[in-house]
């Protein structure tokens, strides 16, 4: 998918203004990230990032920072942001009683398969990273894994293992973060598309046999949506069968790859949360605003169309 998340966290965060009973996510593309995507054979340096502008104490989202609950990061800023980011990240965060999230791939490659594909690294990679974020005084809570089984069961490109095998293929990353931050809780992100029918099943034994494997239960379930097929049926299933197995049921909100400028984007994303938002059959225990994609292209200000805080204001900070 494109990435897999680790949550950052701390007790006691307020509920979203909008929604009480649901939690807010906010995450978009670091520094590291945009590096990683312009190629070390590229000249050109990546546009030119105010993701770092968010972690001022007087920056211009109030609004929006105070209605969200988590913020994501991505494995690669975790491991590979300078000490002096990271820690910038962590102590802002902490001040403003919002749990640092960071999206993290969790299976491992070997050398049969998995190089080069989507929810893949190592296991030092995760031991860094976790380690990093102990060291400069942040706390893991919560491990939302980037698609395990769509790139270790389903897809055509995958390995393919049997669900069991999935579930011991991360297994030592998950004890290994669990000795670090014994608090931690785990999750899953996993597509919605019109290829996904019948898959919840599956995905609902991969939970089951990750209980019995490593003893942890996963919180929740987050789907990445295709929003051009025909989602809600499969959304219905997933609320009323994530909420029987006690998860927590969650829809990432963006705009499409399509979008031609980054205001188009964020109105797909404004008008993708208010139709579920007013749908009780799908509104979501978690929604999360997350881009991949180069839209938009900036944060900030929170009060300019386009931005992705503008997607937070306009929605769930009213």
């Amino acid at each position: 998918m494109r990435c897999v998340a680790i949550l950052l966290g701390f007790a006691g965060l307020s509920m979203s203004l909008a929604a009480p009973a649901s939690q807010v996510w906010f995450a978009g593309v670091d520094p590291v990230v945009a590096a990683d995507r312009a190629g070390p054979a590229s000249h050109a340096s990546p546009t030119e990032s105010d993701f770092m502008n968010l972690f001022s104490p007087h920056a211009p989202w109030q609004k929006s920072a105070a209605a969200i609950q988590v913020f994501k990061l991505s494995t690669q800023f975790l491991q590979r942001a300078d000490d002096a980011q990271l820690r910038t990240v962590i102590q802002d965060l902490h001040r403003r009683h919002i749990a640092l999230a960071m999206e993290a791939e969790i299976l491992v490659a070997t050398a049969k398969c998995g190089n080069g594909m989507p929810g893949y690294t190592t296991s030092a990679v995760i031991q860094k990273a976790a380690r990093r974020v102990s060291q400069l005084g942040g706390e893991i809570a919560y491990v939302a894994f980037d698609e395990p089984m769509t790139w270790g069961h389903f897809a055509h490109r995958a390995c393919q293992y049997p669900t069991e095998a999935v579930v011991r293929n991360i297994a030592p990353n998950i004890k290994f973060l669990k000795s670090v931050f014994p608090a931690v809780r785990f999750g899953d992100i996993e597509p919605v598309t019109d290829q996904t029918p019948g898959r919840l099943t599956d995905i609902l034994d991969f939970a089951s046999i990750f209980k019995a494997e490593t003893g942890e239960s996963l919180s929740f379930l987050q789907a990445d949506l295709i929003w051009q097929n025909n989602w809600r049926p499969q959304l219905i299933v997933w609320k009323t069968r994530l909420h029987a197995a006690g998860l927590a049921y969650g829809v990432v909100i963006d705009g499409d790859p399509a979008d031609r400028t980054d205001a188009a984007w964020v109105d797909h994303a404004v008008e993708r949360y208010r139709k579920l938002a007013a749908d009780p059959a799908v509104a979501p225990d978690e929604y999360v605003f997350q881009s991949w994609q180069p839209k938009p292209a900036r944060f900030l200000p929170e009060d300019q169309p386009g931005t992705l805080a503008n997607a937070i204001l306009r929605t769930v900070a009213h």
